[in-house]
């Protein structure tokens, strides 16, 4: 990783950040709250937010992006990852349900090498390799259980895979909050047909405050991604994904007294090593750069 890409390490680690607290809050609420209602509120209360705020600045032309189509499938590969991921939440633990989703860093580096032309170097491979070894280290004493929620988590690992590299392919085009709204907007939409049905107001103070939070922090978090792909290439960052698996691991201890074991902390060592591994190659990547401008300036 060069120097200059480094900011976008930064905003990365951020969005993943909110994400695994975003997770623990609608592990949480999906307990007694209709799931495809809070998924729906978790969309819509940032498309008005966001849409209000837009309008206010940019007037009526605020929601206009290139690639309209790209746009489209962005939105529902977004909240299909979520509906997805929030099953597997009521069937899984937080750790499991978050290792069973990490095999998205392998389906971004492939997806990006089909789509966006992009060539990882021999140490993306290598660092994905080990943090996949991680993942399913960390998984072996789920399997026996994982049924409907790992095949869950698998689906969403596979749409968000797929919104991460489309909005890569956008992120250069349009600004960032332009790009978060449509990325919102659409999900409100596509779940308008049917979470209203079954959507009601929420019981207790703890659904008042998670429920409206889910829709800021979750948008946030994405908006820290754009801001990432606008300053990296999918391929670099992806192994650093891995690290959100030890938000969750955080969350699931002090939120659900669910300690992760000896399988998990072995996971977690080859998920750490892969992320290091690429900050090692990309220093020595540069060094060698120096090196042959170096030579290369006339005397």
């Amino acid at each position: 990783m060069t120097p200059e890409q480094r900011p976008a390490l930064l905003w990365l680690l951020g969005g993943i950040t909110l994400f695994a607290t975003m997770d623990a809050a609608a592990k949480w609420v999906a307990r007694s709250y209709p799931l495809t209602a809070a998924v729906w509120l978790r969309y819509l209360i940032p498309t008005v937010l966001l849409g209000i705020w837009l309008l206010r600045q940019r007037g009526w032309k605020f929601a206009h992006a290139p690639r309209p189509g790209v746009q489209v499938l962005r939105g529902l590969t977004l909240v299909s990852s979520t509906l997805c991921f929030w099953t597997a939440l009521k069937h899984l633990p937080l750790v499991e349900a978050a290792t069973v989703s990490f095999v998205t860093p392998t389906i971004v580096m492939i997806l990006s090498a089909l789509l966006l032309r992009e060539r990882p170097r021999r140490a993306h491979w290598v660092a994905l390799g080990m943090g996949f070894a991680g993942v399913l280290i960390a998984l072996r004493p789920g399997v026996a259980h994982a049924g409907v929620g790992a095949i869950a988590a698998l689906g969403s690992a596979v749409m968000y895979a797929t919104y991460l590299v489309l909005t890569r392919k956008v992120a250069n085009e349009a600004d960032s909050l332009t790009l978060l709204f449509h990325a919102n907007a659409i999900g409100a939409i596509a779940l308008s047909a049917v979470a209203p049905a079954t959507a009601r107001l929420p019981d207790g103070l703890a659904e008042w405050l998670i429920l409206p939070a889910i829709g800021v922090v979750g948008p946030l978090g994405h908006w820290f991604l754009i801001k990432a792909y606008a300053r990296a290439d999918a391929s670099t960052l992806a192994p650093f994904m891995y690290v959100q698996l030890l938000v969750a691991t955080f969350w699931g201890w002090f939120v659900f007294d669910n300690l992760p074991d000896a399988f998990t902390l072995l996971g977690m060592v080859f998920i750490l090593g892969s992320g290091l591994y690429v900050l090692h190659d990309g220093r020595r990547q540069g060094k060698l750069a120096k090196t042959d401008e170096a030579a290369a300036a006339p005397e």
